[in-house]
């Protein structure tokens, strides 16, 4: 049963991934920026986006693990 807030393993990744790309932009902003006043609302973009994505990925559901599939058999020589 899935919780109230619980995510599934696709769209966490897919928040993930876009976090990622946000913090990117943002720390550009942060070191182009020659005024202090948009570097400290970059700097608290950047924490607020890594805060949500933590979120997400302390609530997002375990992804199934994929059976290991035994390893194939050597391949006989021929002549042997």
């Amino acid at each position: 049963m899935r919780g109230w807030l619980a995510f599934s393993p696709d769209t966490a990744s897919r928040v993930f991934d876009r976090a990622q790309a946000t913090l990117v932009w943002l720390a550009v902003l942060v070191f182009l920026s020659s005024e202090p006043a948009v570097r400290g609302l970059a700097i608290a973009a950047m924490l607020a986006v890594a805060l949500a994505a933590t979120v997400v990925a302390l609530l997002a559901e375990a992804a199934p693990s994929l059976p290991q599939s035994p390893a194939p058999p050597p391949a006989a020589h021929p002549g042997d």
